[in-house]
């Protein structure tokens, strides 16, 4: 099952910010003087950024992907819309420049052509935008990735233990199922970073995905024929479905 070009960007893009800011984390936490990587990796950030949104060309081109995206436009009609405005350009121009009475050819500087090259590689195009993007969601959230009152969970007194008890050598399953209730807006109303929403809850719950969770979600998800459904959905549904009919038996029991 082909995914949406829509899925994968965000997926990529989450991937991407989730590695950078896991990346920043693991500098300020071994950092001697934590204050200054803090202004240090703040400044670095800023400068990609400045860098980004000023760089003639690249820097137009990721400014109209920016309004649309920001607008909520579909990633495919993006994607189309630079094309057609920074890739398919003709290499000579349509005007002449006269010199002595002659006619000059004029054709565009070798930014453009790097700039339609770019554009017209849709493998390339999404990876320029992906960290692009990223750079500005990381500026985003800088003023509270240090901060280390945030990232502390407070632990309550006398919390109830929940542990997952799936099967320890299948921890797709809790991939899977946490997935499924996100994009079902069960999860923050199917919004945020469904790998740090992951994480997250495999955290509290105990589940040591390892570090090709990703991949290995990516890759059952590639392996899967069109009709594939989850094992972990259907054991739900035997299993409410069993309870359902323990219920209605006890029910009849005690009339």
């Amino acid at each position: 099952m082909k995914k949406d070009l829509n899925q994968i960007f965000e997926e990529l893009l989450n991937r991407y910010v989730s590695s950078m800011e896991q990346n920043y984390q693991t500098k300020y936490k071994r950092a001697k003087d934590k204050e200054f990587v803090k202004e240090e990796l703040k400044r670095a950030t800023d400068f990609m950024n400045d860098w980004i949104s000023q760089a003639s060309g690249k820097g137009e081109m990721f400014g109209v992907f920016s309004k649309m995206y920001k607008r909520g436009d579909d990633i495919n009609e993006i994607i189309a819309h630079l094309r057609g405005v920074y890739g398919e350009v003709n290499d000579e121009r349509s005007f002449k420049r006269i010199e002595n009475g002659k006619r000059i050819t004029l054709y565009i500087s070798e930014e453009e052509k790097a700039l339609k090259k770019l554009a017209l590689d849709e493998r390339k195009l999404l990876k320029y935008l992906i960290r692009a993007i990223g750079y500005v969601e990381l500026q985003k959230r800088l003023p509270k990735m240090f901060d280390e009152k945030e990232n502390v969970s407070p632990e309550k007194p006398n919390a109830y233990p929940i542990i997952w008890s799936g099967k320890k050598d299948n921890k797709n399953e809790f991939v899977q199922l946490i997935y499924g209730l996100h994009k079902a807006g069960l999860i923050n109303e199917g919004k945020g970073e469904i790998t740090k929403i992951i994480e997250t809850l495999a955290e509290n719950l105990k589940v040591d995905l390892g570090k090709g969770w990703q991949a290995n979600h990516s890759s059952s998800i590639h392996r899967a024929k069109e009709d594939y459904q989850p094992r972990i959905f259907h054991k739900i549904q035997l299993a409410y479905g069993q309870y359902i009919t323990e219920q209605l038996t006890l029910k009849k029991s005690k009339k």
